[in-house]
């Protein structure tokens, strides 16, 4: 019976090692549905520059943005964020400096490729001079992940840069 054993636990495991068709199906699927993802993800970084309120056609209803933030603890839901980005359109002129370039996300537990979108882009804010103040712009780093829903739509911002100095430097 020991005999018989070993061959058969072997070629379990070796079965259960091996790589299966639909593995690399589900790789493919999930490369597909970054590149769906990515286009959404262009557009909106597009639709922002704009200052367009297309912008929030790609959004869930129930869309958040994480806090990464120094001090931030509450997730801010997509009316509020809407609302700062109306109030920062109208503070400021943007301005994306870099090209945009998308990247897959990876699942964190698996390392694969899970249809979210990264992208790290450069972007200037310019405050208008007034009769007691000279033009002022500053440049930041911004690093974005989107989790998208099966949609298309995106549930789930992190936006990691420091705007909090870059806008307080607008300020002085």
């Amino acid at each position: 019976m020991k005999s018989c054993f070993l061959p058969l636990f072997s070629a379990v495991m070796l079965a259960a090692c091996t790589p299966s068709a639909d593995r690399t199906l589900h790789k493919e699927e999930a490369y597909s549905v970054f590149e769906r993802n990515a286009q959404t993800a262009r557009q909106l970084i597009l639709d922002f520059d704009a200052e367009s309120d297309a912008a929030l056609a790609h959004f869930a209803d129930s869309a958040i943005w994480t806090p990464t933030r120094f001090g931030q603890t509450d997730t801010i839901p997509l009316k509020r964020a809407w609302q700062g980005w109306k109030r920062a359109w109208a503070a400021y002129d943007m301005e994306l400096l870099s090209d945009i370039v998308l990247l897959p996300g990876v699942d964190p537990q698996t390392k694969e490729v899970d249809g979210s979108v990264r992208v790290y882009f450069d972007w200037a804010y310019t405050r208008a001079a007034t009769d007691s103040t000279e033009e002022k712009t500053v440049q930041v780093a911004l690093y974005e992940a989107w989790e998208f829903n099966e949609n298309g739509q995106i549930w789930m911002t992190q936006l990691y840069g420091d705007l909090g100095a870059a806008l307080q430097a607008l300020k002085d």
